[in-house]
């Protein structure tokens, strides 16, 4: 949606049935992932699954999330 309106943020971000759209993403060195092909889904083509802990913050107006 970011491409079709500015005012929305960039990234997507999926944990526990909840949706947050995130302005600024910041994962630690050394944070496993794995990836997800879905060619036939219209919201996405793919996505990466973070085996790690989530934290999400409101920073000046903006949301931010930490992988670590």
């Amino acid at each position: 949606m970011h491409l079709q309106d500015s005012t929305i943020p960039m990234w997507v971000i999926k944990a526990k049935g909840e949706t947050y759209y995130v302005h600024h993403v910041d994962v630690d060195a050394g944070v496993g992932f794995s990836t997800k092909e879905t060619p036939n889904n219209p919201h996405t083509k793919g996505s990466l699954k973070f085996k790690a802990k989530l934290e999400i913050k409101e920073l000046e107006n903006e949301t931010q999330v930490k992988i670590y």
